[in-house]
């Protein structure tokens, strides 16, 4: 059978239809494990990151549009000056450049205004700035409403003294009588928190930032510039804010470093944190404040709660000039606490160190309310006490002395001075000490100062320490140097000069600084080799720079173990500020002859040396006199001192022939001065009573030498010593 063949037909296939041969699994490798997932996350980051990419151009070309239309320059404008007005939080004329929409970095969109000038309502300068940025919100802008997020100013200037309260920003700080009210202070601080705290919420601006700020203060401080480096205040969350600043203050760094979080339905302050950290200058300086660091800490009250603010000032390296008397460095740590409702500060610590002394108080300060007397002040009040201070001057050789202590008073405000109504210390034992003290504080003079003491039964090594380092320094440094051991049974101090005084070149009168101190028991050291003179009774007196020091009893201990007993003796010191600095001593001694020709050995006297006897050839009893002048500095040229020894003696005897003569059961005195000795005897010669009359030159300018012996005979020593003559002599 024929079977019809069928036909051909051709088959197209669409573009669409025809599949890549290399897709299907035959011609796939099999991929690592892992590979197919990581190259889907690719691919994603990649879609995601253009995506990106394409919002931000979307973005730029939306500020340009939005530059160019919607919003004009003049809306721009009055945007900023709003902005600008709410900042500087009273009512100002303000001037603006041109403004512009650009990007930023931290709210992607800024209206940026330059030349920018703030003046108060009756046209005082306020402050100028180079450029001012604030962040505004993108969507809103796009419906043509401005949001601020944050602001910028860079390169301003900004008058303090123009702002609100800034000639004296302590003014609403003050009470009636014009005093800093510690319940103001603690409500400033916390309603400042909450002003800085309302100025970076969320739905208003979150950020704040200065950069190369300058505040000018007022010309009456002693800081004239402060230059804000950089400084940042950001919302922290919802009711947090954080503050951070860099300033230069007169080349010195400034550092602040805050936080702070409130409750925001109670509208209060939870928490306040800060620390201001202001760093040393690097160059030593004759007068310095060290540096300085400041921690702050506090929460503000709520119900029973009170307000509460702490803080810790320390400053270490500081350096007081003193001018003529150096340099006093010093290291100050203060533990304040300020409690609302106590009305004061409480002091929970105020240590300072300087030297090998230091000083720890606790107390409080606050003003004082006023009682209605008649000429009474403003005034505040304190009251430090300390149960562990020492003290121990760098010029004193005695040890650190540990006192208990209360200094209480206050400080006019209208008169400037400080006074310290009652001064107590107590040192170890039953020591005490009673005074006075006021310091009048003078526009560009010298303080004047006022002190009164009153010192009972204390330690004489207690009371050098005590000795105040301006006042009579020639005389305390003396008393410092030569007096040592026992006790002070009573004494006052007093020191009276006006402001503007000190340091004017004028010694201080003797109506200006005196003191009297009674002592027992101590040691006197005089000068040269003199041996000192122990177990002493006697005042210690000054009037100005004249030193009087008045002995009513003591003994001289030898060297070689002999004794003299010293009394009414004064040691004068006249204008001990003026070199060379001689005292005048004069003073009766008492005790065997050897003992008392030692002493008449020493320099500067050494008035035996011209006599050519030794005290080891001397017996007997003296009593006598010493009078000479005692350099109380090295340098002084003995020679031109003066001296007298007067010396009364009984029963003397001399171990060694004096002059061929052997000098025995003598009775009568030897003067000596730098010029000649004479000697006025009765004594025995070899065993023949005599009477002796000598002089003997100790200089070439002194008298001639005198030799007058006559001998006393009677019948029975004639006999004895001349029995040759007994036929031709008879009687005395």
């Amino acid at each position: 059978m024929d079977q019809e063949r069928p036909q051909h037909e051709k088959i197209r296939f669409r573009r669409d239809e025809i599949t890549d041969l290399g897709t299907f699994p035959s011609a796939c490798r099999v991929p690592p494990l892992g590979q197919a997932s990581i190259g889907r996350g690719f691919r994603i980051l990649s879609r995601l990151f253009a995506g990106l990419v394409a919002f931000v151009l979307l973005a730029a070309v939306l500020v340009y549009l939005v530059g160019a239309s919607g919003i004009g320059a003049d809306r721009l404008r009055a945007e900023a000056e709003t902005a600008l007005e709410k900042l500087a939080g009273v009512d100002v004329n303000v001037a603006v450049g041109p403004a512009r929409i650009t990007l930023d970095g931290s709210s992607f969109i800024a209206l940026q205004v330059s030349d920018v000038s703030l003046k108060t309502s009756d046209g005082k300068p306020m402050a100028d700035a180079g450029r001012v940025r604030f962040g505004v919100r993108l969507f809103p802008l796009l419906w043509g409403d401005v949001r601020l997020t944050s602001a910028r100013i860079s390169d301003a200037r900004i008058v303090v003294a123009a702002m609100p309260s800034g000639g004296d920003w302590t003014a609403g700080l003050r009470n009636a009588d014009g005093l800093i009210d510690p319940e103001k202070l603690s409500a400033a601080v916390f309603g400042n928190i909450n002003h800085a705290l309302d100025a970076v919420r969320e739905d208003s601006l979150r950020r704040i930032d200065l950069r190369n700020v300058e505040f000018v203060l007022p010309e009456t401080g002693a800081i004239k510039l402060v230059k804000i480096t950089d400084a940042t205040v950001v919302q922290s969350g919802p009711g947090g804010m954080q503050f951070s600043s860099k300033a230069d203050i007169d080349g010195r760094t400034l550092t602040v470093a805050a936080t702070a979080t409130r409750d925001i339905a109670a509208h209060r302050v939870t928490a306040l944190d800060a620390s201001v950290d202001l760093d040393d200058t690097g160059a030593a300086a004759a007068g310095k404040l060290g540096p300085v660091a400041l921690k702050l800490t506090g929460s503000e009250g709520f119900g029973v709660n009170a307000a509460r603010l702490t803080a810790a000032l320390s400053s270490t390296g500081s350096v007081l000039e003193l001018g003529t008397r150096g340099l006093l460095a010093a290291d100050v740590d203060i533990n304040a606490t300020l409690v609302a409702g106590s009305n004061k500060v409480q002091v929970d610590r105020l240590l300072l160190k300087t030297g090998r002394s230091t000083f720890d108080f606790a107390g409080s300060i606050g003003p004082k309310p006023a009682s209605g007397a008649v000429g009474e002040e403003p005034s505040y009040r304190y009251d430090l006490t300390s149960d562990g201070s020492s003290l121990a001057p760098s010029e004193s050789p005695e040890p650190a002395l540990t006192f208990l202590a209360r200094i209480a008073g206050v400080y006019n405000t209208v008169s400037h001075k400080l006074v310290a109504e009652q001064i107590a210390l107590r040192s170890a034992g039953s020591g005490e000490v009673l005074g006075t003290a006021a310091v009048a504080f003078v526009d560009g003079k010298v303080p004047g100062i006022n002190l009164a003491f009153n010192i009972h039964d204390m330690q004489v090594s207690h009371v050098k320490q005590l000795w105040p380092w301006f006042s009579a320094r020639n005389a305390r440094l003396w008393v410092l140097a030569n007096l040592f051991g026992g006790r002070v049974v009573d004494a006052n101090l007093q020191f009276q000069v006006v402001p503007g005084r000190l340091g004017n070149g004028v010694p201080l009168s003797a109506d200006e600084v005196f003191g009297r101190f009674q002592i027992e028991g101590s040691r006197f050291d005089t000068a040269g080799r003199i041996p000192p003179i122990r177990d002493a009774v006697g005042v210690v007196g000054f009037h100005g720079n004249d030193v009087d020091i008045s002995l009513s009893s003591g003994t001289v201990y030898m060297p070689s173990g002999r004794t003299v007993a010293a009394s009414n003796g004064t040691l004068t010191v006249k204008a001990a500020n003026r070199p060379p600095v001689v005292g005048a001593l004069d003073i009766d001694v008492d005790g065997d002859a050897s003992a008392v020709a030692e002493l008449a050995s020493y320099e500067p006297i050494n008035a035996m040396r011209h006599v050519g006897i030794l005290p080891e050839d001397l017996s007997g009893s003296v009593t006598g006199h010493v009078k000479a002048d005692i350099p109380l500095q090295s340098g002084v040229d003995s020679s031109k001192l003066d001296w007298l020894v007067s010396l009364d003696y009984t029963g003397m005897s001399l171990a060694k022939p004096f002059e061929g003569q052997v000098v025995t059961d003598a009775d009568g005195s030897i003067t000596v001065d730098p010029e000649k000795a004479v000697i006025s005897a009765k004594a025995l010669l070899n065993g023949i009573p005599a009477e002796l009359d000598l002089i003997e030159p100790l200089r070439d300018e002194g008298p001639a030498r005198s030799r007058k012996v006559a001998l006393v005979l009677d019948d029975k020593i004639r006999a004895a010593a001349m029995p040759g003559l007994k036929p031709l002599l008879a009687g005395t």
